[in-house]
């Protein structure tokens, strides 16, 4: 390999670089050699702390264990009531929509029976087939229900002549 070399100095570090060129326009970078950082020594007692700093003790490992399986534990309860929650809330979106389309059928079916019936034809029929007629004012009594819908009867009503 024939290189032409070509040294420089570098004003910051004061070290000499050389440029090797291999018959090309582009120049290539002679690689320096890394410093190898030299240990410091420590003290006896400082690289045993350190030691016992890296060992876990047994104890603590099986804390670790224990809440990790009660992390685990704790993540697959919550799993397990949010799809309860999920599958309560379908349940009730598909009864409010049942209900919703039986108040619907329930309203449709009461206005075609309030339509179909005919006031005036039954009051025809009970006057003129029937024989009925409106009562007079000695035939209506007045009942005081206090508040509530119904009457109940404990004994028959007497006839007044």
């Amino acid at each position: 390999m024939a290189s032409n070399g070509r040294r420089r100095v570098n004003s910051r570090t004061e070290r000499y670089e050389q440029y090797i060129y291999d018959g090309s326009a582009v120049r290539k970078l002679q690689p320096e050699p890394e410093e190898v950082p030299q240990k410091k020594k420590v003290s006896h007692t400082v690289s045993r702390n350190r030691a016992k700093a890296k060992r876990m003790s047994r104890g603590y490992v099986v804390f670790l264990a224990a809440i990790s399986v009660v992390a685990l534990l704790m993540c697959v309860k919550y799993l397990q009531l949010r799809s309860q929650i999920t599958t309560q809330l379908k349940e009730i979106a598909a009864a409010e929509s049942e209900l919703s389309q039986l108040k619907a059928d329930n309203d449709a079916l009461y206005n075609s029976v309030v339509a179909s019936v005919d006031l005036e034809y039954i009051k025809n029929v009970a006057m003129n087939r029937l024989g009925m007629k409106y009562p007079d004012e000695d035939q209506l009594y007045q009942f005081n229900t206090a508040g509530n819908s119904y009457v109940r009867q404990y004994q028959n009503i007497p006839d007044v002549k």
